[in-house]
């Protein structure tokens, strides 16, 4: 799958140190936070939004600095929200190219009713 920027440009990086997978706690990466060049935040499904709340979590509450990586099943109508809280490099699902998302952040934003309630529970949460 294709790795791509908050551009939505092809890069190359460096392989996750972590994988969080959906639910996990953040306590056990805490203590080596500042170690960690990059961090995976895995998408089980589209509709799960508990990815966004441990991106904030990060960034916001415990000043992450490195390379927040979306991994899983996101669509591109969700890449505008994905950088919003926090997200810096995306592994972009199979059925998805990278153009995808590029032309999704060109596009005016209005999310759909499921990202909607999706975000705003992300939101409350974090």
């Amino acid at each position: 799958m294709p790795l791509i920027n908050t551009r939505a440009e092809e890069i190359s990086a460096a392989e996750p140190d972590v994988v969080l997978a959906p639910g996990g706690s953040l306590e056990e990466v805490l203590p080596r936070l500042a170690g960690l060049a990059v961090i995976a935040v895995e998408f089980p499904k589209f509709r799960d939004g508990r990815g966004f709340t441990t991106a904030r979590a990060l960034r916001e509450r415990h000043f992450y600095k490195g390379d927040l990586r979306a991994t899983g099943h996101f669509l591109p109508d969700q890449f505008a929200f994905l950088i919003a809280c926090g997200f810096t490099s995306f592994e972009t699902p199979a059925e998805h190219n990278p153009a995808q998302f590029a032309a999704a952040l060109a596009k005016p934003h209005q999310p759909g009713q499921l990202l909607r309630r999706s975000l705003a529970r992300a939101l409350e949460a974090g």
